[in-house]
């Protein structure tokens, strides 16, 4: 997987939680704490952010993201059959890049910010064309 390739979907995928009012975040329980702590930073340093994030366990080692108002995303080693969906290639390990990501987006003040998430945010995401350069 090309790294920048997946740094582009990390973002994606966090700005898409940004533009959301709120994640469900299911999960196999062991990311439990990291959400608890995600909750509690992005209330700590971009408290203007008005953002429920809800947890749940489930049997599946992927993790899915269900945003309440944009489109989704998971962190699986296979890719969704929805191209609606983002997908980061990956497990457990790619959530700190993701939590980073979220959090440093919203301390710049995405999604009111002018800027603040790079060039790329701007464009169109292109979900075929980013797990292509995945597979």
């Amino acid at each position: 997987m090309s790294s920048s390739n997946g740094d582009a979907a990390i973002s994606e995928l966090a700005r898409r939680i940004l533009r959301s009012s709120g994640v469900k975040i299911i999960h196999d329980g062991e990311l439990i704490e990291e959400i608890e702590s995600l909750a509690g930073e992005l209330s700590d340093k971009a408290p203007k952010i008005i953002f429920g994030i809800e947890s749940q366990i489930s049997d599946s080692e992927d993790i899915f993201f269900m945003n309440t108002k944009s489109a989704n995303g998971i962190i699986s080693q296979n890719p969704p059959v929805s191209l609606e969906v983002v997908w980061i290639k990956g497990g457990n390990e790619k959530w700190e890049s993701l939590q980073k990501k979220i959090v440093e987006l919203g301390r710049a003040g995405y999604p009111g910010c002018i800027g603040c998430a790079g060039p790329a945010a701007s464009e169109p995401w292109n979900e075929a064309l980013s797990r292509e350069q995945n597979i």
